[in-house]
């Protein structure tokens, strides 16, 4: 059990089709000086190649210079055809084929080799988590756990606060208000303390517009009215054995 209160923030899908929200988003958050972690896409929807786009890899590098902020490979390709990539049912084979492309990819751009995995469904087989062991990963996030790969260990955790429910802009306006209660009105607005790891994650091709400030002020309110520390994937084994 993790009995501090910490939380993560992920930008995920992070891909050159919202170079500019992703600029937006970035330089929201680097004002409040937290760290957060990006969860890159090397191939998105098979369209969108990292290596066909050096000026995106360098917005990455930017950011990256910073030591508040942490790369994590989600996925190859996030979606194809329509159905969300699936890290979930196929052979070890398969899976280690597919982080294979990405890692060869984020090399190709001279982006730095992430050692946190997150599938873009939410959902990790023992397979796949066999095959990021190979690759030498620490770390991989699932909807409910995060599984400490290299120590074999395994933490449930509570649901992430998520606005890309639909993937689409337009049918995710409904997760504004129901994030908002829950957020204000479940997770704070009781008796004794709330310690545990909270997730937050953004999604810039799918969020709404009107997501980015509920966002931004519910990361000012973690920080200072509940006093979380903000952390990156690579911070968990060391607070987990402290």
């Amino acid at each position: 059990m993790i009995d501090k209160k910490l939380c993560i923030v992920t930008i995920h899908d992070v891909n050159p089709s919202c170079s500019d929200k992703l600029q937006k988003i970035t330089d929201e958050i680097n004002k409040l000086k937290i760290k957060y972690n990006l969860s890159i896409v090397p191939y998105y929807n098979k369209e969108y190649n990292l290596a066909d786009n050096p000026s995106f890899c360098n917005q990455i590098s930017t950011l990256l210079q910073s030591d508040n902020i942490e790369l994590t490979l989600h996925g190859l390709y996030h979606r194809i055809d329509g159905k969300i990539e699936d890290f979930d049912s196929q052979s070890k084979e398969a899976e280690k084929k597919d982080i294979q492309q990405g890692l060869d990819i984020l090399s190709s751009t001279k982006l730095p080799k992430p050692s946190t995995f997150i599938p873009p469904s939410w959902y990790l087989s023992r397979q796949a988590i066999e095959a990021l062991k190979d690759f030498d990963f620490n770390m991989a996030e699932s909807r409910s756990d995060l599984e400490f790969i290299k120590k074999g260990k395994k933490y449930l955790i509570s649901p992430v606060m998520n606005w890309d429910q639909q993937g689409d802009k337009e049918k995710n306006k409904k997760t504004l208000d129901q994030n908002k209660k829950e957020f204000y009105t479940h997770l704070f607005n009781i008796d004794g303390e709330s310690y545990g790891l909270f997730r937050l994650a953004i999604h810039p091709p799918n969020d709404p517009d009107e997501a980015l400030a509920d966002q931004i002020e519910m990361i000012k309110h973690l920080k200072e009215k509940e006093d979380y520390s903000f952390v990156k994937y690579s911070d968990l084994p060391g607070i987990e054995e402290s």
